[in-house]
């Protein structure tokens, strides 16, 4: 049985069959669910190798006659959503920016049927163990980002030893046959010409190719994004044709017959190598 068939189930059992009885186009729990799962999925921005820092408060906008019948049952159905957030966030390494909440609002203006889900990152991020890698996908809603920066005064000490400037966000790299390259913002053109950023010896490959833009983000994230610059033989992620794609940690881009994997470091590279492959 699928995730969300359980948390079905789970709830209809917990207010006694009512969802199962609802009129067909009402808004049921299981849309909403989903529609969550995809919100934290489409706004998942990288920390680190082994975090992506995700929001964790939600409002769910709701025509007059939805509102009426699910804010009847309003703590339990919070309850079950943040339960399954956060089940869904332990599989897709999630992390929450502090407790979640989640809240149901009535518009005027959506009809029976149809709700919006809004978004913000409310906190500082709450530190958990690594889960496991999976890649995450993406649809609708696009919403604003409301993070708070948490301030924290310090002891006086002696002034420490001077250290290696670093970015705040992840070292960026591409992995060609073991051969690492570091991508430093605000990213870099792959192709055949000479004028490329990085250039490829590959007859497949054009003389500008694709391009890798990278772009800080609040929380010492970064967000890695591939972009095909109109290229002949097209570019590939993960086996996909694409145009434009966000890149994750261990992400692969194959152009022409050259195939290269996105790579996360939370130290820079101590000496760069040549510009080419």
């Amino acid at each position: 049985m699928r995730p969300l068939q359980r948390f079905e189930r789970r709830l209809e059992g917990i207010v006694s069959g009512v969802f199962a009885r609802a009129f067909k186009g009402d808004v049921e729990p299981i849309e909403l669910a989903a529609a969550l799962k995809r919100e934290i999925d489409n706004t998942a921005r990288i920390l680190s190798r082994d975090r992506r820092l995700v929001p964790n408060h939600f409002t769910i906008e709701l025509g007059p006659g939805d509102f009426e019948r699910l804010n009847a049952y309003g703590r339990t159905l919070n309850h079950e959503l943040s339960n399954e957030l956060r089940d869904h966030a332990d599989i897709q390494r999630y992390t929450f920016s502090g407790p979640i909440e989640i809240e149901l609002t009535q518009q005027d203006d959506l009809p029976t049927g149809k709700f919006r889900v809004v978004s913000a990152t409310v906190g500082t991020p709450q530190r958990r163990a690594p889960s496991y890698e999976q890649p995450y996908q993406q649809e609708p809603y696009v919403p604003p980002n409301d993070g708070q920066t948490v301030l924290q005064s310090a002891p006086v000490t002696p002034p420490p030893v001077p250290q290696p400037q670093r970015s705040g966000h992840p070292q960026v790299m591409l992995e060609v046959n073991g051969r690492r390259r570091p991508v430093n913002p605000p990213g870099v053109v792959l192709g055949r010409g000479t004028d490329a950023d990085i250039q490829i010896n590959d007859p497949g490959v054009s003389r500008r190719h694709a391009e890798i833009r990278l772009m800080p983000e609040g929380n010492g994230g970064i967000r890695v994004v591939l972009v095909d610059l109109g290229s002949t033989n097209g570019t590939l992620v993960n086996g996909r044709r694409a145009s434009e794609q966000e890149l994750v940690d261990g992400s692969t881009v194959r152009i022409g017959n050259t195939t290269m994997t996105l790579r996360l470091a939370d130290e820079p590279m101590a000496q760069p190598p040549s510009s080419g492959w």
